[in-house]
C-alpha cells in the first residue's frame, strides 16, 4: 500500500527523495491526521457488515448530507431523522437535532458508528472496531505518524479524533453570497431582494443568523409535540433537501411553508427568498478532491 515515487534523479538522490519527500517526513502529524481521518471518514470498515461508511449518509455533493428523507443503517431498521449537512461542523457547539449535550465531535462519532436508537453503522463494540482497524498497515503506519504522543496508539479515543479532526476541515466558506460579501461577484436583483427579505420582513434571520445561518438553539416548532429541534444550518441549503428534521419538506418552497408564526410573504417574495437560499450553495466545497473519497494507495 505504500506510495511508489518516480525518481528523475540518480540512485542516491532518489533514496534520499523517499526519506524525505516521499515517506513519513512528507506529511505533517497534523497533515497525516487529517489524512487518517479521511480515509476512516471514507472506510466501511466501521460498520458491522462492511456496508457503510460515514461517506454512505453524508455525500460530498449533496454538501455532506444524504438527499433522503431518512436513511437505514445495517439492519435496514428505518432512519428516524433527516441526515444533517456536515458543512462547517467544526464551528457547531452543539451537534445534533435534538440532543443539547452532544457537543464534541469526538463524542458524537459514537452516535452512528455504536448507537442503537436507531442502529446506524451497527459496529458491536469498541474492540471489535479497533481490532479491524488495527489490522491493516497503512493505518498502522498513519496512527504512528498521527498520534505521536500516544505512540501511535489504536483505540476507539483514537480513532474517533482522526475521524474528528478531518471533519473540522468541512469548511464552506466560498458561495456566491460569501464572494458577494467580499465584493468579487454581485448576485441577480432577485436574490438581492430575497437576501433584504430574509433579514427583514420576513424574519428568517431571527433563528438563522449569523456567519453559519443557524443560531444552534433549540425550538419547539409543531404545538403537537414537544421535542425541542435545533436550528440547522442554512449554507448549501439548495443541495440538502429534503428538509426539516424528519425530512417531510421536499422543496425549498415546502420548507419555507412550513414555518409557522412567520409573516405571510407573497408568491413573488418566496420565490425571491428561494433564490437568495441558493446563493448559498459553494460549489468548491461539492467538489474539493481534498474533502473526496481518497486514493486507495496509503499516503505513508
Amino acid at each position: 500500500m505504500s506510495l511508489r515515487p518516480r525518481c528523475l534523479f540518480a540512485s542516491v538522490l532518489c533514496l534520499l527523495s523517499i526519506v524525505f519527500i516521499c515517506g513519513a517526513g512528507a506529511l505533517s502529524d497534523q497533515d497525516a491526521r487529517i489524512q487518517l481521518g479521511r480515509r476512516l471518514f471514507y472506510d466501511a470498515d466501521l460498520s458491522a457488515d462492511g456496508s457503510m461508511s460515514c461517506a454512505t449518509c453524508h455525500e460530498q455533493r449533496h454538501a455532506f448530507a444524504d438527499g433522503n428523507r431518512t436513511h437505514p443503517g445495517v439492519t435496514d431498521e428505518p432512519g428516524v431523522r433527516n441526515v444533517p449537512s456536515l458543512g462547517n461542523i467544526g464551528d457547531f457547539v452543539t451537534l445534533t437535532w435534538i440532543d443539547q449535550h452532544i457537543s464534541s465531535l469526538e463524542k458524537q462519532f459514537f452516535v452512528p458508528v455504536m448507537g442503537h436508537d436507531p442502529v446506524e453503522m451497527g459496529m458491536p463494540d469498541r474492540k471489535t472496531m479497533t481490532d479491524r482497524i488495527a489490522g491493516d498497515a497503512c493505518y498502522r503506519r498513519l496512527f504512528s505518524k498521527s498520534f505521536p504522543q500516544e505512540n501511535g496508539r489504536i483505540d476507539a479515543e483514537t480513532i474517533a479524533a482522526a475521524v474528528a479532526t478531518f471533519e473540522r476541515t468541512l469548511t464552506s466558506r466560498n458561495s456566491p453570497w460569501d464572494q458577494a460579501q467580499q465584493g468579487k461577484a454581485t448576485l441577480t436583483p432577485e436574490a438581492r431582494h430575497g437576501d433584504a427579505l430574509f433579514s427583514g420582513k420576513a424574519g428568517c434571520s431571527a433563528c438563522h443568523s449569523g456567519i453559519l445561518f443557524t443560531d444552534q438553539k433549540f425550538y419547539t416548532f409543531d404545538p403537537t409535540h414537544s421535542q425541542r429541534i435545533r436550528t440547522p444550518s442554512l449554507r448549501n441549503v439548495g443541495v440538502t433537501a429534503p428538509y426539516w428534521h424528519d425530512g417531510s419538506a421536499k422543496t425549498l418552497e415546502a420548507a419555507i411553508k412550513a414555518h409557522r408564526g412567520l409573516p405571510p410573504l407573497s408568491e413573488a417574495d418566496e420565490k425571491s427568498v428561494e433564490a437568495f437560499l441558493q446563493t448559498l450553495t459553494d460549489e468548491h466545497f461539492l467538489h474539493d478532491q481534498a474533502l473526496a473519497l481518497p486514493p486507495e494507495a496509503c499516503p505513508l
